[in-house]
């Protein structure tokens, strides 16, 4: 099985909507292998519950997995047991990269490992903004998670 672990910052928002997105993507079915995604946040407070906003817009679509995601901080264990980390931002993998440097071959920007970062390799933190910049940033998501779908449904696991 492939484990894939998205992070972002806190944990309440832009990682745990890939996770969700990614196992509710159908094309995941079509895979010739399983794969699961996880999420953590590199300065989480483990237990914080999914941010009002993100429960929100998923709900709206009948995903309602948000309403019992308990956020986690990132450590060791989680990160090795990850096959492949795709990180929100640049700083991201920065600071993931300077904690764990063993993590360089399996660690990337979520848009960089789909090929879509040109100018710009970062989901923006949309935390403390209004509904309409969490739908923006969920979209961004929601198109790199297809990608990233795309990208393993044609073997390409690296």
């Amino acid at each position: 099985m492939l484990k894939i672990l998205f992070v972002c910052t806190g944990n309440p928002c832009r990682s745990p909507m890939a996770e969700v997105l990614f196992n509710h993507d159908p094309a995941r079915k079509e895979l010739t292998f399983k794969v699961i995604a996880a999420s953590a946040g590199l300065a989480a407070v483990d237990g914080e519950e999914a941010s009002p906003q993100a429960r929100s817009l998923l709900g709206a679509e009948g995903i309602t997995d948000l309403e019992k995601h308990s956020a986690r901080a990132l450590n060791r264990e989680i990160a090795d047991d990850a096959d492949i980390i795709l990180v929100m931002t640049a700083e991201h993998l920065r600071r993931l990269l300077s904690r764990f440097p063993h993590l360089e071959n399996k660690a990337y920007t979520l848009k960089g490992f789909v090929g879509s970062d040109q100018g710009n390799p970062d989901i923006a933190d949309p935390a403390g903004q209004d509904l309409k910049i969490y739908r923006l940033t969920l979209e961004e998501i929601r198109l790199s998670v297809k990608k990233v779908m795309a990208r393993l449904k044609a073997g390409k696991e690296r």
